[in-house]
């Protein structure tokens, strides 16, 4: 994306006067000013609660890893099946362990406005703005399947619970695995709710939420209604960011 500079631009009427045009906001720019209180904030949590924050993560990560893994075996990539009785109860096992690690993350609440509309009545949901790797806190949220690399799968831990929420995987060694994609996000959308919901960031990279970036046609393609979510942080300091 190119942004314009800014330049100056002349005032209609004698062409004396030379006004400064307003600055363009640049989404992809984030600077963070810390006050000497932060700063010194941000020190003394890093040697105190950081460590007990990130064992408690860290545990909820390895306890979510033999459910997910246990309930994707034997399970088909392909073909949608019901869910049996147990495999919901891992949904709901998951969506806990999942919520507690966020909590210990430092998102102690979590306000959801709104209703999610059911997977017949809208196969895909698409995220906004798309600005940090927490932004995978819906998924968890939800279990929705999700598009991303096929390498995230070879992640320790991470990958199996990715495996998990059975997402379209995209293969950069693929010279056809972009129109694969599409294809698999057109034949879930038209399963009638059989399959889950997709969560999309149609945007497809992060910015600083600044604005909006151009939205990519991939979760429009299918031609299925899809449900907007924005997802708002309302901390103060901007440490979400990742950009």
């Amino acid at each position: 994306m190119r942004l314009p500079s800014n330049r100056q631009c002349a005032v209609e009427g004698d062409g004396k006067k030379m006004d400064q045009a307003p600055p363009f906001r640049n989404p992809f720019v984030h600077v963070l000013k810390f006050t000497p209180m932060e700063k010194a904030k941000i020190a003394f949590m890093t040697v105190t609660l950081f460590p007990i924050r990130l064992l408690i993560a860290a545990f909820m990560m390895l306890l979510a890893w033999p459910f997910a893994f246990l309930a994707s075996v034997g399970r088909s990539e392909t073909t949608v099946e019901p869910q049996c009785l147990w495999r919901r109860l891992v949904d709901i096992i998951l969506k806990i362990i999942m919520r507690v690690m966020w909590f210990a993350g430092g998102f102690h609440w979590m306000t959801v406005k709104g209703r999610r509309a059911l997977p017949a009545e809208a196969p895909i949901l698409t995220l906004a703005p798309h600005s940090s790797y927490f932004d995978a806190i819906p998924v968890t949220m939800t279990m929705a399947s999700i598009v991303m690399k096929a390498e995230s799968k070879d992640i320790p831990l991470w990958g199996t619970l990715i495996k998990y929420i059975r997402p379209v995987f995209v293969s950069r060694s693929d010279q056809d695995s972009r129109k694969k994609t599409v294809e698999e996000i057109k034949r879930r959308a038209h399963s009638g709710g059989e399959w889950p919901q997709i969560m999309i960031f149609p945007e497809g990279t992060c910015t600083n939420r600044s604005c909006l970036i151009t939205f990519k046609p991939g979760a429009f393609i299918p031609a299925v209604p899809v449900q907007p979510v924005v997802i708002h942080y309302p901390n103060k300091l901007d440490s979400i960011t990742w950009t």
